[in-house]
C-alpha cells in the first residue's frame, strides 16, 4: 500500500495569491547600496546629476530602506550601476502574481483546527483571541470598515500613495481568516494593511520589498509589541530576494508565514516558499487529504484548511465569500501564531514555530486510488491540530 508523507497544519493556508511566471520587469531594476554610502549623495549623484549617464532615461520608482527602484536602465546603465563603488548589488525587478479563486461550499477550517480528527463537532473552542498581537497583510488591501473587523483594521502603508481599501477582495477575505470577529482565527488581534497589489492581480517584487521595510521600521520602533506578517502570494522559481526580506523580518523577531503555492508542483521550486525561516503552509480539504492545488515537498511546513473557506469580502460591510488556495490557508496558521504570541509575548519566531509543529499530528484519510480503482489509506503527517487549546 502506498503510503504519501504531507506536512500538514489545519490552522493556516495562504496561497490565493501564485504567481504563474517569473518574469522580470524590463528594464527595471532593484539598486542595493552599501550599507556606509551616503544615499542622498549616491542618489543625486547616479540618478539626478546633470552629469549622470542614466539621468535622460532613468525613472525612480521607489525608495526602499537599502537601495532604490529604477526603471528605462538600458544594458549599457545596468553594468555601469554594477560596477558603481557605492553600489551592493543589482536585481531585477519581478512581476508578484494571484492565481485563480474558487467558490463554492461550506466554511469548515475554524471547526477543523482545535480538534485531533474527524468528524468536525461544528464547534471551534479557543482561549486567546491575538489581543494586543499585530498580524501584517501583505495583499491587495482590507476592506476595514467590515463589520468583522470591528475597526480593528489599520492602513499601515500604501506602495502607492493615499488610502488603503481593497479594490479585488484577496486581502480583505485573508485578513478575515486571520482575524475576522466571526469567521478569523484570532478575533482580538490587530490588523494592519500593507497594500502592494493595486487594481491589477501582479504587482512588482520591489513593493513587497517597500512593504517589509515598513514592517521590520515598526517592529523596530515598537519592540514588545508581537508581530506577525502573512503573505498569501508569491512567484514560481527560486527568488532570493524574498529570502533576504523574510530572514531580515525574522532577525528583527517578526514571525512570518507563507503559502506554499497553487501550483501543484515542489514547494522548495516556489517563492516564498521555499525561505526555510518562513513557515510555509499547504492547503487540505475537508477530509484531511492534500488540495489538488497545493503545492507539497520537503519545504512545507505545514497543512491547513484551504478549500472552500468563508471569509469577509468586499461587497459590502457584511458581505463574504468562499475561496480556496493556499492562500486561505496560510493566514489559518498567522491567526495560530498570534494566539500563541497572545499567550507568550516575548516567544521568538522559532518557539512559536516549534509549538506549532509539537501540536502537528498525524492524519489518516481513506481515499479512491482512480489508478487501481480501490479505496487506499493516505497518512498525513504535520497536519496542525490543537491538542492544547490556545
Amino acid at each position: 500500500m502506498f503510503y504519501q508523507q504531507l506536512l500538514f497544519l489545519v490552522t493556516c493556508i495562504a496561497s490565493l495569491f501564485q504567481a504563474t511566471h517569473a518574469t522580470d520587469i524590463p528594464g527595471q531594476y532593484i539598486v542595493y547600496y552599501k550599507e556606509d554610502v551616503d544615499r542622498s549623495f549616491t542618489n543625486q549623484r547616479l540618478f539626478f546629476s546633470s552629469e549622470s549617464a542614466s539621468s535622460e532615461s532613468v525613472r525612480v520608482i521607489y525608495e526602499l530602506e537599502k537601495g532604490i527602484v529604477v526603471a528605462g536602465v538600458t544594458d549599457e546603465q545596468h553594468q555601469l550601476l554594477m560596477q558603481d563603488k557605492a553600489v551592493e548589488k543589482v536585481v531585477p525587478d519581478f512581476y508578484v502574481t494571484i492565481d485563480a479563486v474558487q467558490r463554492n461550499p461550506p466554511n469548515w477550517g475554524l471547526d477543523r483546527i482545535d480538534q485531533n480528527s474527524l468528524p468536525l463537532n461544528q464547534t471551534y473552542i479557543f482561549n486567546y483571541n491575538g489581543t494586543g498581537v499585530r498580524v501584517y497583510i501583505v495583499d491587495t488591501g482590507i476592506r476595514a470598515s467590515h463589520t468583522n473587523f470591528e475597526g480593528r483594521v489599520t492602513c499601515g502603508f500604501n506602495y502607492f500613495g493615499g488610502n488603503c481599501g481593497d479594490t479585488q477582495g484577496h486581502g480583505t477575505h485573508v485578513a478575515g481568516i486571520v482575524g475576522g470577529l466571526t469567521v478569523g482565527v484570532a478575533k482580538k488581534v490587530q490588523l494592519v494593511d500593507v497594500k502592494v497589489f493595486g487594481n491589477d492581480r501582479s504587482t512588482a517584487f520591489s513593493a513587497i520589498r517597500a512593504g517589509f521595510d515598513y514592517i521590520i521600521a515598526e517592529k523596530k520602533a515598537n519592540p514588545t509589541i508581537p508581530m506577525v506578517i502573512n503573505l498569501s502570494l508569491g512567484t514560481v522559481g527560486i527568488r532570493y530576494e524574498y529570502e533576504e526580506a523574510i530572514n531580515e523580518a525574522v532577525a528583527a523577531n517578526i514571525v512570518v508565514v507563507v503559502a506554499a503555492g497553487n501550483n501543484f508542483g515542489d514547494s522548495c521550486q516556489h517563492s516564498p516558499s521555499f525561505v526555510q525561516n518562513a513557515i510555509t503552509v499547504g492547503a487540505t480539504d475537508e477530509l484531511d487529504r492534500r488540495a489538488n492545488f497545493s503545492n507539497y515537498g520537503a519545504c512545507v511546513d505545514l497543512y491547513a484548511p484551504g478549500v472552500s473557506i468563508v471569509s469577509t469580502y468586499i461587497y459590502g460591510d457584511t458581505s463574504g465569500a468562499r475561496l480556496s488556495g493556499t492562500s486561505m490557508a496560510a493566514p489559518h496558521a498567522a491567526g495560530v501564531a498570534a494566539l500563541y504570541l497572545e499567550r507568550y509575548p516575548t516567544w521568538t519566531p522559532a518557539q512559536v514555530w516549534t509549538a506549532m509543529k509539537a501540536d502537528a499530528r498525524r492524519a489518516v484519510a481513506l481515499i479512491w486510488w482512480p489508478i487501481r480503482q480501490f479505496l487506499k489509506f493516505r497518512t498525513t503527517t504535520r497536519l496542525f491540530l490543537q491538542t492544547d487549546t490556545i
